[in-house]
């Protein structure tokens, strides 16, 4: 066995330095150990996307295909609404999905009462829209009076 070569020292030592960074830029709040929740967890979008997708995940399987579901924020805000729309229509695919809002114009609140089942991400709304299904940190799930 050869003697080790100092010359490659300064090459291992830039390495060590360079892994350090890596593992200092870590997200170690999450925990390296447990899964993300959702795939936005680590996102920009987060603090949006994360409530909706916990709700919505868990709303699934108490909403039948082919049932029209409206999702909206509470309080009720059109750009929040909007945004909420699209992620649901990818999240609950075989039912109709209604707007609250589209491009940031709330939807005629007739509309919005039609639907089957209304999903509302943050506290209860004051006023129940029909029976509630499911309530957890993140929002409600109801199943409109008919």
């Amino acid at each position: 066995m050869r003697a080790f070569d100092r010359r490659a020292l300064l090459p291992l030592a830039g390495s060590a330095v360079l892994a350090a960074f890596s593992f200092a830029a870590l997200p170690f709040s999450r925990g390296l150990l447990r899964a993300p929740q959702t795939p936005y967890d680590a996102s920009d979008a987060a603090y949006i996307a994360v409530p909706q997708w916990i709700v919505v995940q868990r709303a699934a399987p108490l909403i039948p295909a082919g049932a029209s579901v409206v999702v909206r924020s509470e309080p009720p805000d059109p750009m929040t609404d909007s945004y909420f729309h699209r992620l649901a229509v990818a999240l609950l695919p075989n039912r109709r999905i209604v707007p609250a809002a589209r491009w940031g114009r709330p939807t005629e609140p007739a509309l919005i009462h039609e639907a089957d089942y209304e999903i509302v991400i943050g506290p209860p709304p004051p006023e129940p829209p029909g029976r509630l299904l499911l309530e957890t940190r993140e929002g409600t799930v109801w199943s409109h009076r008919r």
